[in-house]
């Protein structure tokens, strides 16, 4: 019997039950990746601070808390590399935001809605990139 090798662990930072389930349960069924989930901001804080992910996805759309959170992580506070790649979700169209995002180090920005196939692709894009 061939043993695959593990798959890439991403958290994924999503409010909406809905949403993070189908992302989960799609990444699975392909076995594209495999994620740990958190609803929020404040609950995923001790999970990067307790052990390594190979990449964030992120809602930030609570942007005081999303902004903490990306500069905890350029800054190294966490378990993760400080350049861990990093893909942002989010219903609010904020050129201002998206820049700052981007100069902090962001992979991509997906607007909600959008379709999983999108976020399966930035997920994939994303993995090629850090190899």
């Amino acid at each position: 019997m061939t043993r695959l090798p593990p798959l890439p662990v991403l958290l994924l930072v999503e409010p909406q039950f809905v949403l993070r389930r189908t992302i989960v349960s799609v990444a699975r069924d392909l076995g594209l990746v495999e994620f740990h989930e958190a609803t929020s901001v404040t609950r995923d804080l001790p999970v990067l601070a307790a052990r390594p992910f190979f990449g964030l996805v992120l809602d930030c759309d609570d942007v005081s808390a999303s902004t903490d959170l990306l500069s905890r992580l350029r800054s190294g506070a966490f378990a993760c590399p400080a350049d861990m790649p990093v893909l942002a979700l989010s219903s609010q169209d904020d050129p201002e935001r998206d820049a700052w995002r981007e100069a902090i180090g962001v992979q991509d920005t997906l607007r909600k809605p959008f379709k999983i196939g999108a976020l399966l692709e930035s997920v994939q894009a994303m993995a090629k990139r850090k190899r």
